[in-house]
């Protein structure tokens, strides 16, 4: 049985993403608002668009999720 909590979550242009800069900006939000990675779960990904969207945008969008706790 997986554990819960509580996640962040970013969305980007699927394998166009920066994760360096990404991971960048979730540790300054998670900071500023009392949160930090929860190295003890996994990060998850999603893909969010539908295939009509992807065609008529010319990509896809997914969601990315980080597992946080409080400080």
């Amino acid at each position: 049985m997986g554990r819960g909590g509580l996640y962040a979550v970013a969305t980007d242009i699927d394998q166009k993403t920066d994760q360096e800069l990404m991971d960048t900006e979730i540790d300054k939000f998670l900071s500023v608002n009392g949160f930090e990675r929860d190295s003890s779960r996994s990060e998850l990904g999603n893909i969010i668009t539908s295939p009509h969207a992807k065609e008529i945008m010319g990509y896809e969008q997914m969601d990315y999720y980080t597992p946080i706790k409080a400080k």
